[in-house]
């Protein structure tokens, strides 16, 4: 009888599609327009970053000041606030919508199961009351995969115009 044990082989992880990667981006942007703030937080990894740059080639959040920066516990405050019923910011209600496209894989670990997307998106906010906003740029998304799906390491916005100053942001781009 032998006592050598028998090494279990793991499956390698599966390469991302983009196809799948579309899906879980645009059911975000769609999670975001329904303001399902509650479920777009559960797509977060627990180490999961939402980081929206004040400034174009802005290397990290620690150096400059940033128009968001929440790490997942900070973000689940942002969301209590967005889904609080006197938010006065919100008094009319925004109503958004988002469109992306162009999604591109820029990195893939299969072994680490990462990724890294770059799309581009347009969101439009509308309130009763006051003009149309209009927000355009580039999302780098860096997605892991679990046991349960895609989750969001971090979200990086870059905003073609994040140096400008912008009057009260509430809205999750």
């Amino acid at each position: 009888m032998s006592t050598t044990a028998t090494p279990i082989k793991t499956a390698p992880r599966a390469a991302f599609t983009l196809d799948e990667l579309r899906g879980f981006i645009e059911h975000e942007s769609d999670l975001l327009d329904e303001q399902r703030f509650d479920d777009w937080y559960a797509l977060f990894a627990d180490d999961g970053a939402y980081w929206a740059p004040a400034r174009h080639g802005q290397e990290s959040w620690l150096t400059h000041v940033s128009l968001y920066y929440d790490e997942k516990s900070t973000l689940k405050t942002r969301v209590a606030r967005l889904n609080h019923p006197m938010l006065h910011c919100q008094d009319p209600e925004s109503r958004c919508v988002r469109v992306v496209s162009n999604l591109s894989i820029e990195a893939q670990d299969t072994a680490a199961g990462t990724c890294r997307v770059r799309s581009k998106f347009i969101m439009i906010e509308d309130r009763p009351g006051t003009e149309r906003r209009l927000y355009g740029g580039r999302y780098v998304h860096t997605l892991r995969r679990d046991g349960q799906g895609l989750k969001i390491v971090l979200k990086r916005v870059e905003l073609t115009n994040c140096e400008q100053s912008f009057p009260m942001l509430t809205q999750p781009f």
